[in-house]
């Protein structure tokens, strides 16, 4: 027994030492399997105001935000979020006035320790908590069409509550918008965002309004001096022969005319005739500014002015003709025969234009150009005057037959050899 105890006395030494030794590889071990690091966290965290007494409110918004240098492991690192730290700016029995506060940041996972929060103090601006209720006003903007007048405007709620530091509050004389009824010839309604404004008329920040918005109800009415009537155009005579009127623009469509109400209800028709606009013989468009046939004591607002636009267009129509085609292209000591010697071309356009056709208006060519000895089928190349379009060739391809010429003095041509052209106009 003595023995075993002398032997661990004498052991006690180097038994400490290798735990030691053991506690250290474990140590070693860890530290490399999950390392220790220092680093500053890449985004910035947001700061919160703690401690803050019900009768102050912090003065305009409150958007600090401060840099973090933590201690921890990797592992620990490679899970962190802002969300994983609270930095707070404690401003507990501190009075109105402007503050120099320091950031306290807390990280809620372990292992870690903060080294370093830059800043390490923010400033805050606290002032006692105000209300106050004020009338709400709004401007219109413009005015209102010819002829109709603006009534009362409503306004619901009439007043609102501004609340917020008592060194802005105060400043607020009314909250106001504006609503425009430029033109307007029935009710305005609109629900409005207003903004608060102090005596000089400028808006007032840091402030907060309940409700935010108002409803706006301007009426507008008819002034009984005035009367709004479509207007509808007279045309006399008649468009040139082969031609048609396809619209009438009218501009503007209605106008406003002023006088006493009892002349203005004689106008029971609802519209307003424009002095004859005179169309006789017109083969294109007629604009005018023909004035307007109305009462004596019916006077057109001034500054207005009717134009009536007719549009005139040709009438469409279609012709056929029948064409000897024409050669060309065809080198020198050859001939060609081409069949059938004759083809029909359907054309259509403005009938006018039709009807002026002469013959030789319309050419039907047939292109031999490169073309060697032998039979080919070309199709026919139409060419008109402007605006005729040609639609189709009956046959839509000819045949001609290219060969050698075998005499040298000319002699009659036979059937069906082309050298010149003419046309028959069929309707």
């Amino acid at each position: 027994m003595k023995q075993g105890a002398r032997w661990l006395i004498s052991n006690l030494p180097l038994m400490v030492m290798a735990l030691i030794l053991a506690v250290l590889a474990w140590f070693v071990a860890v530290e490399q399997a999950n390392p220790t690091l220092q680093r500053r966290y890449a985004q910035s965290v947001p700061v919160q105001v703690a401690g803050l007494p019900e009768d102050l409110v912090v003065v305009g918004t409150f958007e600090e935000r401060v840099h973090v240098t933590v201690r921890t492991t990797q592992s620990v690192w490679d899970s962190l979020r802002v969300e994983d730290f609270a930095a707070v700016a404690d401003v507990s029995g501190l009075g109105a006035g402007t503050h120099e506060v320091q950031v306290e940041v807390d990280l809620g996972k372990e292992p870690s320790r903060i080294i370093e929060v830059d800043p390490q103090m923010v400033t805050i601006e606290l002032d006692a908590k105000a209300s106050e209720v004020v009338r709400v006003r709004i401007d219109t903007e413009g005015r209102p069409a010819v002829g109709y007048v603006v009534r009362t405007q409503t306004v619901e709620p009439r007043e609102v509550t501004v609340t917020g530091p008592r060194s802005y509050v105060t400043q607020v004389v009314d909250v106001y918008g504006s609503l425009s009824i430029q033109g307007a010839e029935a009710d305005v309604e609109e629900a409005l965002t207003v903004q608060p404004r102090d005596e000089q008329g400028n808006s007032v920040p840091h402030v907060a309004l309940t409700p935010e918005r108002v409803d706006v109800r301007v009426p507008i009415e008819p002034s009984g001096y005035h009367a709004t009537l479509a207007v509808r155009a007279v045309l006399t005579g008649e468009v040139a022969s082969g031609y048609r009127i396809t619209d009438i623009a009218i501009n503007p469509p209605t106008v406003t005319v002023f006088g006493n109400p009892d002349d203005l209800e004689a106008l029971e028709q609802g519209f307003i005739e424009t002095k004859p606009v005179v169309v006789e013989g017109a083969d294109e468009d007629v604009v005018v500014r023909p004035g307007l046939s109305m009462p004596a004591s019916v006077s057109l607002v001034p500054g207005e002015q009717v134009e009536v636009h007719v549009f005139i267009d040709a009438i469409q129509s279609s012709l056929t003709i029948t064409s000897t085609p024409e050669i060309q292209g065809l080198e020198p000591g050859y001939t060609a025969t081409v069949s059938p010697d004759t083809v029909q071309v359907i054309l259509s356009g403005p009938l006018p234009k039709l009807e002026a056709l002469t013959s030789n208006d319309v050419r039907v060519i047939l292109d031999l150009f490169e073309l060697q000895v032998g039979t080919h089928q070309i199709e026919p190349e139409v060419v008109v005057p402007d605006a005729i379009e040609p639609q189709g060739v009956i046959p839509t391809t000819v045949q001609v037959r290219i060969a050698e010429a075998t005499e040298v003095t000319p002699t009659p041509e036979p059937s069906g050899s082309t050298t010149s052209s003419g046309q028959t106009f069929e309707s």
